[in-house]
This record gives C-alpha cells, sequence and structure tokens, in this order.
C-alpha cells in the first residue's frame, strides 16, 4: 500500500504512522492530565481570579476530560478519513487492475492465436520435413542404384580395354594417359594386332559419361570387327568400315532414328616389320615430332556415321614419314579444351604442342606423368570438362 497523508484541520499533513504516534501522544497525555489531577487536585480559586482561571481551577477534571473526548471525536473523524482515502487507493488499483487485467486478456488472445498459428506452421513444417526425409530416402536409393549401375558399367568398359601387359607386348616403347572426366568415359583407345601390323585408335565419342560410354561399346565393337575379323589393317578402310558400321547400327540413314551421335578419332596402324605408319583420321589429327620439330598431320573433316544417303565417306590414308626415335601422339581434344591458368581460359592445341616438344626426348613414362602434371596444374580448382586420352609411340 502506497504511503498517503491527509491534512489536519485542512492544514497539517500528515501520514497515518504520524497521525497514530501524535494521536497516541494527545490521548495519554489527557489521560495521563486527568489521572494527576483526580489524585492532586488544584487549589480552589479565589474571588480575585479570573473567569477562564476559575473555571480551569475548579473543573480542571472536566476541561481535560472535554479535550479528551474531543480528541476521540476527532481521532474517529480522521480515521475515517483515512479509511476512506485508502479506499479510494485500493479503489483505483482494483480499476489499474482491471485495466490491465482487459490488456492481459486481449494479449492472451493474441498469443494464443499466434501460438495455434506456429503449431499449424510447425505442424506443416514437420510435414515437410518428412516428406523431404522420404525424397532423400528414396533419391539416395536411386543414387545407390545408378552408383552401383554406372560402376558395373566401368569395369564392363575396363574389361574391352586391352589389359596393360597386351599394351607392353604390342607397344614396348609407349604410354597412354587415360583420365575420364567421370567414372565411365566416352574416349577409349584401341590396339590390335593383325597380319603383322599393330592397330592403334585414339576415340572420342559424342558426349562423355554414361552416353558417351554406349557410344564406346559400338565404337569398340566395329574396330575389333575391322581388325580382328575382317583384318583390315589400312587406317582409310578402318575409318570407311566404322562410318558405315555406325550409320547401319544408329539407323541414321535417312534420319530414321533422329540419332545423330557418332565419334572423332586418329587411327595409326604400324608395319611390326618394316616400322613404317600410316594414319588416318575423323577430325582427330596427329603429330609426329622430328628433331624437336613438330608436324601436324591433319584429319578429314568427315564424321564417323551420320551418312543419311547411305553412302559411307572416303578417308584419306596417310604414309608418316618418321624415323627412329621420333615420337608420334594420338589424343582428344579433351586436353586442349580444358578451362584453367590464371585467367580461366582453354589450354588450346598451341601450348599442348609447345609441352610435347619440351618433353619428347623423355623416356615415355617420365612423358606420361609430366603431361598429367602439367594438365592438373592447369586446370587447378576448374571441374574437368571431358575425357582426357593421349597416347605417345616412340619409333
Amino acid at each position: 500500500m502506497e504511503e498517503f497523508k491527509i491534512k489536519i484541520y485542512g492544514i497539517i499533513p500528515v501520514t497515518r504512522k504520524q497521525f497514530v504516534y501524535g494521536y497516541t501522544f494527545f490521548f495519554l497525555a489527557f489521560i495521563a492530565a486527568i489521572v494527576y489531577l483526580f489524585f492532586f487536585p488544584l487549589e480552589k480559586s479565589l474571588e480575585s481570579d479570573s473567569f477562564f482561571k476559575k473555571i480551569f481551577s475548579d473543573y480542571a477534571i472536566l476541561t481535560f476530560l472535554f479535550f479528551l473526548i474531543w480528541i476521540i471525536i476527532e481521532g474517529i473523524i480522521y480515521w475515517d478519513k483515512f479509511i476512506k482515502a485508502q479506499k479510494r487507493i485500493i479503489e483505483n488499483q482494483k480499476n489499474d487492475i482491471e485495466v490491465r487485467n482487459q490488456y492481459l486478456e486481449q494479449h492472451k488472445e493474441e498469443i494464443t492465436s499466434q501460438r495455434d498459428e506456429i503449431t499449424a506452421q510447425r505442424d506443416e513444417i514437420e510435414a515437410q520435413r518428412d516428406l523431404v526425409v522420404s525424397q532423400m530416402s528414396t533419391i539416395t536409393h536411386q543414387k545407390k542404384e545408378l552408383t552401383d549401375s554406372i560402376e558395373y558399367a566401368y569395369r564392363i568398359q575396363c574389361a574391352l580395354l586391352p589389359p596393360e601387359h597386351y599394351l607392353n607386348q604390342c607397344l614396348p616403347n609407349s604410354f597412354i594417359l587415360y583420365m575420364p572426366k567421370d567414372v565411365v568415359s566416352g574416349d577409349f583407345f584401341f590396339v590390335e594386332q593383325a597380319n603383322g601390323y599393330t592397330v592403334v585408335a585414339a576415340v572420342d565419342c559424342t558426349g562423355h559419361g554414361v552416353p558417351g560410354a554406349m557410344m564406346s561399346v559400338i565404337g569398340y565393337n566395329l574396330l575389333n570387327q575391322a581388325v580382328k575379323i575382317n583384318r583390315i589393317t589400312r587406317p582409310s578402310d578402318i575409318l570407311g568400315f566404322l562410318d558405315v558400321g555406325v550409320t547401319e547400327i544408329l539407323r541414321q540413314a535417312h534420319n530414321e532414328s533422329g540419332v545423330k551421335d557418332g565419334m572423332d578419332l586418329s587411327v595409326v596402324s604400324i608395319d611390326n616389320q618394316m616400322r613404317t605408319f600410316e594414319y588416318a583420321g575423323a577430325y582427330n589429327s596427329i603429330y609426329y615430332i622430328h628433331n624437336k620439330e613438330l608436324i601436324e598431320v591433319k584429319a578429314d573433316k568427315f564424321p564417323i556415321g551420320v551418312n543419311e544417303d547411305e553412302v559411307g565417306d572416303v578417308y584419306t590414308n596417310n604414309g608418316l614419314p618418321v624415323s627412329k626415335g621420333d615420337m608420334v601422339y594420338l589424343f582428344s581434344d579433351g586436353y586442349a579444351d580444358q578451362f584453367g591458368g590464371p585467367k580461366g581460359k582453354k589450354l588450346k592445341y598451341k601450348q599442348l604442342e609447345e609441352i610435347l616438344i619440351q618433353v619428347c626426348d623423355e623416356p615415355v613414362d617420365v612423358q606420361k606423368q609430366y603431361l598429367k602434371k602439367r594438365f592438373l596444374d592447369w586446370k587447378g580448382n576448374e571441374e574437368q570438362v571431358d575425357d582426357i586420352l593421349v597416347i605417345g609411340i616412340r619409333v
């Protein structure tokens, strides 16, 4: 309860505690005076005394009793004023409490409404979370199935490629830098011997990843038929065989299937006795280096496949004037097309040529590691954009 005051006789402001102390003091004082005068009465007044002195002397007890009664009446009156003032304060506080209760009730309704809205949002979020968890589980399962399928496809693709011991037998002084962009690759290499010749091909199928790998199976089977079954060793004839074969397998004549996929490749045929080299290419040129001089032998600009008129293309067969110790390089476009370097640009064929000239005199295993390091240094943090295939053969 807050401390409040009332004015005695409209002049003196006092608190309730001050009033009680003052009232008690005067009340006890008058009681004490009455008791004293009762046992020790004053002397009677003389005839010569004044009226008030006679009254006070003769009627002292009655006078103090009168004032005591007056004090009691005044105490009752002022105490009632204290009670009324306290009631007013309590009433005001009650009104304040009611106002606050109304305010709290209003806020309670708002809070309840917000709580219901939050609960609804929470339920919706939980439902969405459950949906996301379910979808993540489905996606994880599907991803695992896809990953398992791709890894199995990788094992199949690796099984198609010639094993290392066979490569060493056919090309004892050579290297193959093979870096697929994804698990499976659209680039592949082919090495096979027939009729005293070693046939080497660097093939770049349309796309990379799974689509490229599917094309690589078609390309590898056609190369296998051409060399191992049909015993074709002339590079231009091998390209002609592939050109017709891809068109037939993919039903590209008259645009029957709508599939325009194919492959770019370079083929080199090596006479194992004479050590002569022949080359033919479809969009894929080759390099050979003699006495630190790099010579490019350009490919024909005819695609493999996509013969809507059912007429196969005729490819140029090139003899390579190489000497013992020269290097011959077959490659796909992945190495030169890689983005990187300080400005994030393509490496390009000019820089590839410079790299090959720098390293051509080194042992083939050193050349492979150097080419790989230069590629990774150039790529840096950039994403690999395509499959990488570089084949180096020492004459």
